[in-house]
């Protein structure tokens, strides 16, 4: 089944991918629908896929229990919007979830299963290259953010 990809195509992070490359992914990816408060995966889930955001915006958080509580509270890690992608990091190292991803409003999202990544290895070696390349510019933003978040809290702590 084929897949509208063309929120992605002109975005920053995506322009290494070609034409080919999107084709390929097309026919790769499937789309799921999520209803407002929708839970597309928990942490601890196994990793069995990422996901690029087509429409809506996903919440990643976790549920921890402060010290000297009983019930968990939510830790807000970020929110995603259109043309991001999530879930990568338990696809790549084959772990679980680390934490969960839920709908904030009615959206749409293009899984990429383990199975079709690995096969999108074997019959698109090129397109799995580039999609690569993405992941590890993703991480390395959300990296950079993380560090700015750190220094912003060691100041503000010392």
């Amino acid at each position: 089944m084929s897949v509208d990809l063309s929120v992605f195509r002109d975005a920053l992070p995506y322009r290494g991918l070609k034409m080919e490359d999107w084709m390929v992914l097309s026919e790769a990816l499937t789309e799921v629908k999520l209803p407002p408060g929708g839970v597309l995966f928990r942490e601890g889930d196994p990793g069995d896929g990422f996901y690029f955001i087509r429409a809506g915006h996903i919440r990643i958080r976790r549920m921890v229990v402060p010290e000297g509580r009983k019930e968990p509270q939510e830790q807000l890690l970020t929110v995603l919007d259109a043309g991001s992608i999530f879930g990568e990091m338990a696809l790549i190292e084959g772990d679980t979830r680390s934490a969960d991803a839920v709908s904030e409003e009615a959206s749409t999202v293009f899984r990429l299963s383990g199975a079709s990544y690995e096969l999108l290895k074997q019959k698109g070696p090129a397109t799995a290259l580039n999609l690569q390349d993405l992941v590890v510019v993703t991480l390395c933003s959300r990296l950079r953010t993380a560090n700015k978040n750190f220094e912003i809290i060691k100041f503000w702590l010392t």
